[in-house]
């Protein structure tokens, strides 16, 4: 849609650059001098030869076709999404017809749901003079940036491909206080502290194993639009070094395999990741005779607490069918999913569910499917985490599950290779650093 949008500005800035010099009346109330014929050939001769506009060409012609609009009275809005506000407010404050809005709203649910919409999003509208939207654009994030454009009775929506530079930076830090605490006084932001617990999640519980001294490395990119800060992209490879030795992470891709590997070339992904939850304090284990809390009596109990502030998001632990979502009794809220190789999950006491999960959906391993509450018979916000394997309740924290696919036989070598690479720019690294490696070419 870009070189659609540049080839029409290209071709009005043509336009207007003929009928300034051939009939100048046309445009101006006082017309300037004419060119001879000679003159004239010989200043358009330029235009003859296709070329792509250069950025002050393409800026220059952009300007030119939003004068064009004003002047035939478009209305060109620009602003941020407001507290409370939605699209549709938006469409009818610019004069567009509540029916027209309602129409253009669901021609972008392919593409964009208005649902998610949030505030603080940047819009920009084109609005003609009969009330009828000829242009949408609209920013999530320097990254998410969605347009639409009239065509015919329709739209033409598109997600905006945006050209992202990508710099790499090395970060080690050692463990003193929580391991949050510990990244961010790195340098790290809390992005890359929740990237780097979910790499490692199906290895290392660092609710229970992280140690003071232990030892965090990791390289990741930095993502930039145009110089401004867009977040973070991969982490190409990391280490966390503690009381179970040294486990690594390597980012991998040949035209065979994409993933994270360890050490053996074996994937770190999982079938199972070991937490539903990101961070948490384990506030009672899975027991065949436990004294109840509230009930005072002695009783099995088949999962694990998980101990977090109410609304810690849930995630799905694999990939999964929701096989029930509702209430059940002593349990409040409750959300059981089914899995692949006879497994069942039960997340228990949730304050609320996902929006729009119901029974029968397909959901990701990671999805977020509910919020840590205290429903049903509980002492205060905590998840109860049950596992079922062919029909009997297991250890969640003793189960073991099946890993990834490694790496092929025939990539090994490479593989090997690659890894010798980053484990020794890894462990270069010292606790306290971090370096801005710049962009990648």
């Amino acid at each position: 849609m870009d070189r659609k949008h540049n080839a029409w500005a290209h071709a009005v800035a043509w336009v207007v650059a003929f009928l300034a010099l051939a009939r100048p009346d046309l445009l101006w109330s006082s017309v300037p001098p004419r060119f001879g014929e000679d003159g004239l050939q010989g200043y358009l001769e330029s235009f003859a030869v296709p070329v792509t506009p250069g950025v002050e060409e393409a800026v220059g012609a952009d300007r030119l076709l939003g004068r064009l609009y004003e002047l035939r009275g478009y209305q060109r809005t620009a602003g941020q999404l407001a507290r409370g506000e939605n699209l549709g407010q938006v469409l009818r404050r610019a004069g567009v017809e509540p029916a027209a809005s309602a129409s253009f709203t669901q021609a972008l649910r392919p593409v964009f749901d208005p649902r998610k919409a949030k505030p603080g999003d940047r819009y920009e509208l084109l609005v003609c003079p009969e009330g009828r939207l000829e242009e949408f654009s609209y920013r999530r994030s320097p990254l998410e940036v969605y347009r639409a454009c009239a065509e015919g009775d329709g739209w033409q929506v598109e997600r905006v491909a945006v050209p992202v530079e990508r710099r790499e930076v090395a970060l080690a830090g050692q463990v003193s206080g929580s391991l949050y605490e510990s990244f961010l006084a790195a340098g790290a932001d809390p992005d890359l502290v929740m990237a780097f617990v979910e790499l490692f999640s199906w290895d290392v519980d660092f609710n229970r194993d992280t140690q003071p001294g232990d030892e965090f490395r990791a390289v990741y990119e930095e993502l930039y639009v145009e110089d401004e800060p867009a977040g973070n992209g991969r982490i190409l490879a990391a280490q966390y070094q503690g009381t179970r030795g040294v486990t690594t992470a390597l980012y991998y891709r040949s035209g065979r395999v994409e993933g994270y590997f360890d050490q053996k070339g074996e994937s770190v992904r999982k079938s199972f990741l070991r937490s539903p939850l990101k961070l948490f304090r384990i506030s009672s284990r899975f027991s065949r005779a436990r004294l109840h809390p509230v009930l005072n009596i002695v009783r099995p109990h088949l999962g694990v607490d998980y101990a977090a502030p109410a609304g810690t998001p849930v995630h799905a632990v694999a990939d999964a069918r929701v096989l029930d979502v509702g209430w059940r009794g002593q349990g409040g809220k409750t959300v059981v999913l089914s899995h692949a190789r006879g497994y069942e999950t039960t997340y228990i006491h949730l304050s609320r569910y996902a929006a729009g999960l119901a029974k029968g959906d397909r959901v990701r391993q990671g999805q977020v499917i509910g919020y840590v509450g205290s429903t049903g018979l509980s002492t205060g916000p905590h998840l109860d985490f049950r596992v079922k394997k062919n029909g009997v309740w297991v250890d969640p924290l003793k189960e073991k599950y099946v890993a990834g696919d490694p790496i092929p036989e025939a990539e090994r070598g490479a593989y090997r290779e690659a890894l010798q690479r980053w484990t020794s720019r890894l462990a270069a690294l010292a606790p306290g650093l971090r370096v801005a490696q710049g962009p990648k070419p």
